[in-house]
């Protein structure tokens, strides 16, 4: 039983270091602009809403052309998508389990039909804010197409 224990804690010590040494099992896409977008706070309007406000750094982009990496997030299930969420996760890392935070995704309304996959893409299109605090999304990427 002395012996037990000991070989039960040094069992452990060496799967220890595995359990932290895992490696990224997506491609990091945060750039400059995904930044901005992440930076979004809500504010509560002259009707007690709450409403997202922007940085001014993303305000100043609002009605540019950007370009955003990204994975698709599918809004129809469909293999060509014309509308979808694009966010800086892939869709099998649910954003909604374990800890952190929810990242943002961004709606995009393409020009034309791109085909889904599971890989990054990276699309170019107009940065639209909504700031009214309706039911639509926050941000948009309208008139967008496929940057190859």
């Amino acid at each position: 039983m002395k012996i037990l224990f000991p070989l039960l804690f040094l069992l452990l010590l060496g799967f220890a270091p595995a359990v932290h040494a895992q490696a990224p099992t997506h491609i990091p896409l945060m750039n400059s602009t995904w930044k901005l977008v992440a930076e979004r706070t809500y504010v509560k309007n002259a009707n007690f809403k709450m409403v997202p406000s922007f940085p001014a750094k993303l305000k100043a982009l609002h009605n540019k052309q950007v370009e955003l990496p990204g994975y698709i997030i599918p809004i129809h299930a469909e293999l060509e998508q014309d509308e979808f969420m694009l966010a800086v996760l892939p869709l099998d890392q649910c954003p909604y389990c374990g800890t952190g935070d929810i990242p943002t995704m961004i709606e995009v309304k393409m020009a034309s039909t791109i085909r889904y996959t599971d890989k990054p893409v990276k699309i170019k299109g107009k940065l639209v804010l909504n700031e009214t605090g309706d039911s639509r999304s926050e941000i948009f990427l309208v008139q967008a197409k496929q940057v190859k």
